[in-house]
Parts: C-alpha cells; structure tokens; sequence
C-alpha cells in the first residue's frame, strides 16, 4: 500500500520515463506521508478511447489516484496531492499542442476490508 494510478491520454507524450515519475511520486509520499517505499505499487495506464469536454485532437489530461490507507488528515492528504500535482507538472509540462488537465485524488481504503497475500505483509 499505497496503490498509484496515472491514467493519461494517448495524445500525452510525457517528457521523462514512468520510473522517473513513479519514483519522485514515491519520495512525495514517503517524505510526506511516512509510507515505506516497499509498499508502493504504481502503474500507467494509457487511454486511447477517451472523450473529453466537447471531443477534439487537442483535449487531454492526466489523473492521478492515489488509494492509502484510511487515517490520514485532510491537511497531509491536500499536501500529498499538491505535491504529486507539481511533480505531474514536470512529467507533463503545457505545450501550445494541446489543451492538457492535470487532476490527483486521493482516495481511502479501509483496512478491513483490504485483503493481501501473503497474510501479514501490510
């Protein structure tokens, strides 16, 4: 735990890899949120049908979800996300190409109800 999701238009070309975003996002949350490292697990996932506003070549976003744990102040949780915003805005910088929104949620997940193999490892 944590889970990363960055979901991102197939009109996107990030300007650095996924491991070097993954890997400022994790510092972010480790500096940040004090979640170990070993816990994370991210992946991006590209969008290739995808409408957006009134449709159009030029629309594109990027979102960001990130699911921890239940527990967390709304002030750390506003501090994660605006903290992964500006690292999004490295990767994804506005070019005069495209009309580009970049979004982060965070969302909880109750323990209880999050099951893991193998037992114990959370």
């Amino acid at each position: 735990m944590p889970h990363v999701v960055l979901e991102y238009t197939g009109n996107l070309r990030p300007v650095a890899t996924f491991g070097e975003l993954f890997a400022q996002l994790h510092h972010v949350l480790a500096e940040v949120g004090g979640i170990s490292p070993g816990n994370f697990k991210s992946r991006a996932i590209r969008l290739d049908d995808y409408f957006v506003g009134e449709g159009g070549d030029r629309q594109a976003f990027v979102h960001l979800t990130i699911h921890l744990f239940a527990g967390r102040s709304t002030e750390l949780k506003q501090q994660l996300g605006r903290q992964s915003l500006a690292v999004l805005r490295q990767h994804f910088p506005p070019s005069g190409e495209l009309d580009l929104q970049l979004t982060v949620e965070i969302q909880e997940i109750e323990r209880a109800t999050y099951c893991k193999f193998p037992e114990g490892t959370l």
